[in-house]
């Protein structure tokens, strides 16, 4: 009898979950091109289990089309409340700080490309896999916010400031020259099994230890910028710009606002 090789685990909706045996990786693979609230909630389920089964080498997450996450449904976004959203991004930035921490090696298959939260999501991984063709895009300010998962803060070590720059403030597509200019390393047209293969070759006390070495020093570094970070997001939230398609709210409207709201208090 044939040995098994891939072996399903849990049952959770929104993405499904396997154990690689050869491999001791376990195998995220997302159903749906957006993220919502019960996709962070079933992540964070399992990074918690994750955190404490030292025993899982790798984590390959990815996802069953040809993109990967393309950050929040745009139209979703705009019936959410303030709180609503708030709490959705702070999710995000808490997972991608996970990503950073967990015993495993995280290795994300971006397939096709991904962008906004997505994208913030990708660059906190360990190791990245796409295609020659995959397309980016950091798509926040179109939408009426800024990012609040890890670009401004925990992510900013290994992210290259003049580059944020101009792909942020520009809001265009972008390939993969981009994304190796911004920092974030990818393995185009990688093997993944390759890869985790490798990763299993490797002693677990030294790659965990390297991993500890590599990020942990960051943990208690970056509180002050995170902070700044959700300031940041809060107050654009407060414009309530994330509602709409078009007619933003101009700075003068977005001042006196501001004023009266203090005022109030």
């Amino acid at each position: 009898m044939k040995a098994l090789s891939r072996v399903p685990i849990f049952n959770y909706n929104t993405f499904s979950s396997t154990l690689l045996i050869p491999t001791k990786s376990l195998e995220i693979k997302f159903r749906k091109k957006y993220l919502n609230a019960e996709i962070l909630i079933e992540l964070e389920s399992l990074f918690s289990w994750a955190a404490i089964h030292t025993e899982i080498q790798s984590l390959l997450i990815t996802s069953f089309g040809n993109e990967f996450i393309q950050g929040f449904d745009p139209e979703e976004i705009k019936t959410l409340s303030s709180t609503e959203l708030k709490k959705q991004f702070n999710d995000v930035s808490s997972l991608a700080q996970s990503l950073l921490c967990l015993p495993q090696t995280i290795v994300i298959d971006m397939k096709n490309g991904t962008r906004g939260v997505g994208l913030e999501l990708a660059l906190a991984a360990d190791i990245r896999i796409a295609k020659n063709d995959s397309v980016y895009c950091l798509d926040h300010l179109s939408i009426g916010l800024t990012p609040n998962c890890g670009l401004f803060s925990f992510l900013r070590p290994f992210i290259n400031q003049n580059v944020l720059r101009s792909l942020l403030l520009s809001g265009t597509e972008f390939k993969k020259e981009g994304l190796i200019a911004l920092g974030g390393w990818t393995e185009f047209e990688g093997d993944s099994n390759q890869i985790l293969m490798s990763i299993f070759g490797q002693s677990p006390i030294a790659r965990m230890q390297a991993k500890r070495g590599l990020f942990g020093i960051h943990q208690s570094v970056h509180k002050d910028e995170l902070e700044i970070e959700k300031k940041l997001f809060n107050a654009v939230v407060k414009s309530g710009d994330y509602t709409k398609e078009t007619d933003f709210m101009n700075p003068s409207e977005f001042k006196k606002m501001i004023a009266d709201s203090e005022n109030l208090n």
